[in-house]
């Protein structure tokens, strides 16, 4: 157990630092027309042709990255939730195992399968909207469910706490989205709601399993301390 948490905690890590760094560099490549945080999806980064797509333009010279930037973290996400279900037991463990892997098929399928005019021909597009919603709900529901088992803990309530609240603000925005999706409001900024909840949820879990491992081995520092005084006032 005590390599289990280190090692969840770096793919935790890992995982929305490559996926964030793949967004920065395929936005900043897209400057015809400029790519809108507000208004373009995420998965406009990752389309492979250009053209006119749900009334959006899409041109992104660099979508390889951003594709690889989706697998990546996909499979980083995967990993990580089966170690962090060998932290817990019973029902909760293997809630966490399997939808750590069902988010980890969602992202791989949206970085294989692109949001486009030529997928939507193709027949495609519903494999990559399919790998959306899986990742999505996956990783939300994910972090909702394990905030409601951690926070009947003493030693896990903040971060159960952040976990629910990430996990149900990723879900009421992904809810908005498809209830707005007509209405000319900033799409993409909301889809960013249940998006970026994901990652923040993955860097809060990371750092709480560290501080945790850190904790753990605070007693045994203290012990030793402390027969260490023991025996130099003895002699």
């Amino acid at each position: 157990m005590s390599k289990v948490r280190p090692l969840a905690a770096a793919t935790f890590l890992l995982g929305p630092a490559i996926y964030l760094a793949a967004e920065a560099i395929t936005a900043a490549a897209w400057t015809s027309p400029s790519y809108s945080y507000a208004d373009n999806w995420i998965s406009d980064l990752g389309s492979a042709t250009a053209g006119v797509f749900q009334g959006r333009e899409l041109d992104s010279p660099l979508h390889v990255v951003m594709n690889s930037g989706f697998i990546v973290q996909g499979i980083l996400f995967g990993i990580a939730a089966v170690l962090l279900s060998r932290t817990v037991s019973g029902r909760t463990r293997t809630f966490t195992a399997v939808t750590g892997i069902v988010t980890m098929i969602g992202y791989i399928l949206v970085g294989t399968f692109h949001g486009s005019l030529q997928a939507q021909q193709n027949g495609t597009l519903p494999l990559h909207f399919t790998g959306a919603t899986l990742a999505i709900f996956g990783g939300n529901v994910l972090a909702l469910v394990l905030g409601i088992h951690w926070r009947k803990t003493p030693e896990t309530r903040l971060i159960g706490l952040v976990s629910i609240v990430v996990g149900a603000f990723g879900l009421v925005s992904v809810v908005a989205l498809f209830l707005t999706f007509d209405a000319g409001l900033p799409s993409g900024a909301i889809e960013r709601g249940s998006v970026y909840t994901i990652v923040i949820w993955q860097f809060a879990v990371a750092i709480a399993l560290l501080k945790n491992r850190a904790n753990s081995r605070a007693p045994g520092v203290a012990a030793t301390s402390a027969s260490t005084s023991r025996a130099s006032a003895s002699n």
